[in-house]
């Protein structure tokens, strides 16, 4: 992964034929070019609209700007543009060979599909993570997109809901209970807090519950995305794509009220601050309490997310949003198990608390995104973006040691104040051409990444007292608040810096399609020690231990379209982790600048669509490599003590699976969200565990299902859905050790809902069999307890064209 003569050789060499081959080889040109502009009633962009020749293969998409730029063979032609919201605009052309054409129009809304997306929400045709305009079909790789009426017929309100969803993907615990840091493992690895988020392209930390009211959809890119993002773990990267200002006057207000003493309030407004639409507004705010199925555990949530869209002139428009955020929640690390097996997890109740209510997990953010669209031309746009965000962050709770045969067990206490900065700035071209008749979607683009942040301490236990797993006591021991100071004598730094480009090619009017690109990129990781402050403290005579790597990170995919609305995909993608020097290990110094972790994507798949393309089907296989993955061993297996451990950097792990996803309408009323995945994980060498160990958090096979019924008939809002997630058994730790087999487990869902004009009802009844099912996000004898039964009641008013 290094930087070397040989590899950079290679790459250009493959940019070089990428474009001068097609300009020799279809030097002749009998073909002509059409392009345009699209726009609403308002005079407004229509962006993101497909422009389809009737009968072929050809296609494009509109930009942000409304622009569409597309080549043909000489001849007169019916095309087609279609948006879902908006009626369909068929047209006629003619096209000669060698001359441009110019054909600009208006689209209208269509007021019958606005009420069907209102039921059914929209199944996504493009993905904002990708950076492209290039269609979820036409990419060879998998890409999941739950968009807004999903999440609202479901109620979700956390990332670990949402992603019951997204085939693959598997919820493996929280950081310190429900409201903290929720953790994720995708397609056999875990996610990486500070690598694998984004917030509309850009990185943040996982360091608090991402999904909030302001996000509009969820996107996941499965596998390695190390081309467009740097040094991240290859499982896959989750972008949150924000709500947009909207250029008519529209808003929401929802009350949810149900289980456990929830209470929750929200509001989502937008419209024009101008007449000509041009300048436009949108807030969201929230504000959340509630308790839990767990004894004495609640959580507070606030929100306000204001956004401001400007269309400066018809070719310059600018974003800015922030979000402002805070919550705090019971500190609630969940059960311990009297044997030390989750089968002795059935002695205890499942709401039973072991902790303190009076310990509080606290998060606190600050973000602030503005981006800049230029048209350069009808077929160029360039876009700028800055990122700036500042989060608190305040652990505080309460770990536990195994009890003995009585119950008894011994408390450990923790708490920690954190505090960081990220700072983000991206640029990057994106734009259509030709050579020859090959159509060449390139994009070009460098970004720059830097997260300071320091803590109070290191999150080391310190006895607190002793308790029974049979009998809760609570406030017996004095307990004192974390101190705010001072911070360790050390600035932890992430930098990284990249230059990307990416072509893809579309041949034999789109039939054949290679993708091509590769990235140079840069990363500084470690501890930068103030040497002012480091005097008389345990890191007295510690320097610098910041990692810098070099790395390109190639990609290569074939897309092959036998029909409009069907293709068959093959790609290869690598990605590589830079590795923080562990300062708690006791081998720390052995592994001051660790190695980095690098790993490989092998995918083949097909997407198509059925129905009328009403619903969409894609199927992936695959194998992720992955090398000198980070790994600890604990000193003593045995009793295992938390703090004391070695780190090392070697081994090779391996995942395989298979993956198929179903997304839209099944008939007129009835819609259907739907996934299924295989994995098999193994360990091909690592020198603390033994060669075909299972990798933790990776259940062999999961399963989903959502049905949404909705009778198109006059006058009837009713609507009813339902749906089932299953997970199968997985080891919580790369031992396999059998007393942390997490067993298979379900969970069914119902929703029932009632819309009269513009109001609407909806009551949710979530794990309605009430299973108890259980995760271990910490590797040993710590086990979160998943919420049981519950119901939540949900009212909505809804005024103007709020999807």
């Amino acid at each position: 992964m290094i930087f070397s003569n040989s590899f950079i050789n290679a790459a250009l060499r493959v940019f070089f034929f990428s474009i001068i081959v097609p300009i020799l080889t279809f030097a002749q040109n009998t073909k002509g070019t059409l392009a345009g502009n699209i726009t609403d009633a308002n005079g407004l962009p229509v962006a993101f609209a497909s422009i389809a020749f009737n009968g072929l293969t050809t296609t494009a998409n509109t930009d942000e700007q409304g622009n569409y730029l597309i080549k043909a063979d000489a001849g007169n032609y019916q095309i087609t543009a279609t948006l879902i919201g908006y009626h369909s605009k068929e047209l006629t052309v003619t096209i000669k060979g060698g001359a441009n054409t110019t054909l600009s129009f208006q689209m209208t809304e269509n007021p019958l599909m606005i009420k069907e997306m209102a039921v059914w929400g929209i199944r996504s045709k493009s993905a904002t993570a990708t950076r492209t305009l290039i269609e979820i079909e036409d990419i060879p790789q998998s890409i999941a997109v739950i968009g807004q009426k999903l999440i609202n017929q479901q109620s979700a309100h956390d990332l670990a809901t949402i992603v019951r969803n997204i085939s693959g993907v598997t919820f493996t615990g929280n950081y310190s209970g429900a409201g903290s840091a929720q953790f994720f493992n995708a397609r056999g690895f875990d996610l990486n807090d500070a690598q694998n988020y984004r917030w509309n392209g850009m990185m943040i930390w996982n360091w608090g519950n991402n999904y909030a009211d302001n996000i509009e959809q969820v996107e996941f890119l499965k596998g390695p995305a190390s081309i467009l993002f740097g040094d991240v773990a290859p499982g896959g990267v989750f972008n949150f794509v924000t709500k947009k200002p909207l250029a008519d006057f529209a808003g929401r207000a929802q009350i949810k009220t149900g289980s456990w003493g929830l209470a929750r309030t929200s509001i989502d407004l937008t419209g024009p601050l101008t007449k000509s639409h041009n300048l436009r507004f949108r807030i969201n705010a929230s504000l959340e309490k509630s308790k839990s199925f767990r004894d004495h555990v609640s959580s507070d949530n606030r929100l306000i997310a204001p956004a401001i869209s400007w269309n400066i002139t018809p070719k310059f428009s600018l974003n800015v949003e922030s979000v402002l955020r805070a919550s705090a929640s019971t500190d609630d690390a969940g059960l311990v198990s009297p044997d030390g097996t989750i089968a002795g997890l059935g002695q205890l109740r499942p709401s039973q608390y072991l902790g303190e209510p009076a310990l509080k997990y606290c998060f606190g953010e600050q973000s602030h995104l503005l981006t800049l669209n230029y048209q350069l031309s009808k077929s160029w746009r360039v876009a700028a973006r800055g990122f700036l965000a500042r989060t608190n962050n305040r652990p505080f709770g309460i770990w536990f040691d195994q009890p003995d045969l009585k119950g008894d067990f011994a408390r450990r206490i923790y708490g920690f104040y954190q505090k960081s900065k990220n700072l983000a700035t991206s640029a990057d071209a994106y734009g259509t051409f030709y050579t020859g008749s090959v159509k060449h979607q390139l994009l070009i683009g460098v970004d720059f990444q830097s997260t300071r942040y320091r803590y109070t301490n290191g999150g080391e236990l310190s006895l607190l007292d002793s308790s029974n797993i049979y009998y809760s006591q609570y406030g017996i021991t004095s307990i004192n608040q974390p101190a705010k100071s001072p911070f360790r004598p050390y600035i932890s730094i992430i930098e990284r810096t990249g230059f990307y480009i990416q072509d893809q090619l579309m041949l034999l009017g789109d039939k054949l399609q290679v993708l091509v690109g590769v990235r140079a990129g840069i990363t500084r990781q470690g501890n930068h020690y103030l040497q002012d402050e480091i005097s008389g403290t345990d890191y007295e005579g510690y320097l610098d231990d910041i990692v810098s790597k070099k790395a390109l990170t190639p990609r290569v995919g074939f897309v092959y379209k036998p029909r409009a609305r069907l293709s068959l995909y093959a790609s290869y993608s690598k990605g590589y982790e830079v590795n923080s020097p562990d300062i708690f290990a006791k081998n720390y110094k052995e592994y001051a600048l660790p190695p980095a972790t690098v790993s490989s994507q092998i995918e083949a798949g097909t997407k198509t669509e059925l129905f009328s393309n009403k619903l969409g089907v894609s199927l992936s296989i695959f194998q992720i490599d992955k090398h000198n993955p980070y790994g600890y061993v604990y000193l003593d297996p045995i009793h295992p003590n938390y703090d004391e451990y070695n780190v090392y950097y070697d081994g090779h792990h391996r995942s395989q699976g298979i993956e198929i996803d179903w997304d839209g309408m099944l008939l007129p009323s009835l819609s259907l969200t739907s996934g299924a995945s295989y994995t098999q994980t193994k360990v091909i060498s690592d020198p603390g565990y033994p060669t075909g160990n299972l990798l933790p958090n990776a259940p062999r096979l999961a399963a989903n299902i959502w049905l949404s019924y909705h009778p198109f008939k006059r006058n009837s809002g009713f609507s009813i859905s339902s749906g089932l997630f299953y997970k199968d058994k997985f080891f919580s730790g790369i031992a396999n050790d059998p007393a942390l087999l997490i067993p298979k487990s379900y969970t069914w869902d119902i929703g029932l809902g009632y819309k009269f004009k513009n109001y609407e009802v909806q009551i949710n009844a979530m794990n309605i069999t009430n299973q108890v099912s259980y995760s271990n996000p910490w590797q040993f004898n710590l086990f979160d307890v998943r919420p049981l039964r519950q119901f939540i009641i949900m009212l909505n008013y809804r005024f103007g064209k709020l999807r």
